[in-house]
């Protein structure tokens, strides 16, 4: 009777235990490259704080003598097509140094009009406050001149920057 019965639940037996050997390997590998995968982050990260902060230098954070450049942080928020993540750099807590679109989801040809435009450009040296999309009727509203064609896209990249420069500078206070 217990010959049948093992021969009746052999199949299960042995794709259970298929199923626990391959999670646990795949457990495994992800650890691996889980780290390799974040070490490459690091790096690509820390080559564009070094395009947005030339001067600056990394330190160890027990270094007393470090001298400050800036503050640097990754802003979210969306836009037309999805998510979008830029790295923000700020020369002090009211002026912007710089930015890098890390990832976003627009339309191809409406964010070739962005870049194409030099749109990122007007936001270095640009004051938080002042990031914000020119209106033309009302004078005085922001400094960005949007890209015609690629206006949700122009906003979506200065509120996103404007509204985490605000939320961090509020939190370094």
């Amino acid at each position: 009777m217990t010959a049948k019965l093992l021969r009746r639940f052999y199949p299960v037996i042995f794709i259970t235990v298929v199923v626990v050997i391959t999670t646990s390997l795949l457990t495994l590998t992800d650890s691996f490259t889980m780290v390799e995968i974040e070490a490459q982050q690091d790096q690509q990260t820390l080559e564009m704080l070094e395009g947005i902060f030339p001067e600056a230098s990394f330190y160890n954070l027990e270094d007393d003598s470090k001298y400050e450049v800036g503050y640097a942080f990754y802003a979210k928020g969306m836009g037309w097509g999805g998510n979008m993540v830029i790295l923000v750099g700020l020369e002090d807590k009211e002026t912007i140094k710089g930015i890098i679109v890390v990832s976003q989801y627009e339309t191809p040809s409406y964010w070739n009009l962005l870049v194409k435009s030099n749109f990122f450009d007007q936001l270095n040296g640009l004051k938080i406050e002042d990031c914000k999309l020119k209106h033309p009727y009302i004078e005085g509203l922001g400094q960005v001149e949007g890209v015609t064609g690629a206006t949700v896209s122009s906003r979506a990249v200065v509120d996103i920057v404007r509204e985490a420069a605000l939320e961090k500078i509020e939190s370094i206070k």
